[in-house]
């Protein structure tokens, strides 16, 4: 029988010893929350997955192959309907970002922006070289630079950094240059 009572004992040590270090550690922390008022905070819960922050400016993706030269004094154009094929820049992004973030900055630019893009004009373009040098005019189509974050959160809700790059998409838009 002694040995059926200390077994007992023990077990109820236990409870008591466990409740005693689960019972504070469940106690709500001090402070000052948002929702509940003051004296009072919750834990700090973060959203889970991946996220990308971004921004872009505009540049020009040119393609030396339709370029055009020309002397002094002369007219160089592009007729209507014509096309040049263009290509973006990607350095360390895997293909799956990129889509992502040409998907996210297609949204926000109201144009679909692609890696690879072939720009078509509807309405052509001429320029005439200055007298005394020769000049040349170039098609290519509007594109955007893209410098990215991708990131996850952490418990307790710690940012991590994933990746930072910098990616070139193109749009079907054609743009001109000349000089």
């Amino acid at each position: 029988m002694k040995f059926a009572r200390t077994a007992i004992a023990s077990v109820g040590l236990t409870v008591v010893l466990l409740g005693a270090a689960v019972g504070p550690a469940n106690a709500i922390p001090q402070g000052d929350d948002p929702v509940t008022g003051p004296g009072t905070a919750h834990p700090m819960v973060c959203e889970g997955g991946t996220f990308y922050d971004e921004t872009h400016s505009d540049v020009y993706l040119g393609n030396p192959s339709k370029r055009v030269y020309g002397s002094g004094g002369g007219t160089l154009k592009f007729d209507a309907g014509e096309s040049a094929s263009v290509t973006g820049t990607l350095s360390t992004t895997v293909s799956a970002d990129a889509n992502f973030v040409f998907g996210k900055v297609s949204a926000s630019a109201g144009m679909s922006i692609a890696l690879s893009k072939t720009a078509t004009t509807p309405v052509g373009y001429s320029w005439t070289v200055p007298a005394g040098r020769t000049g040349y005019i170039e098609m290519g189509a509007h594109g955007y630079r893209i410098s990215y974050t991708k990131y996850h959160y952490k418990s307790p809700c710690t940012q991590v950094i994933d990746k930072k790059d910098t990616i070139t998409g193109a749009t079907g838009n054609a743009y001109f240059t000349h000089n």
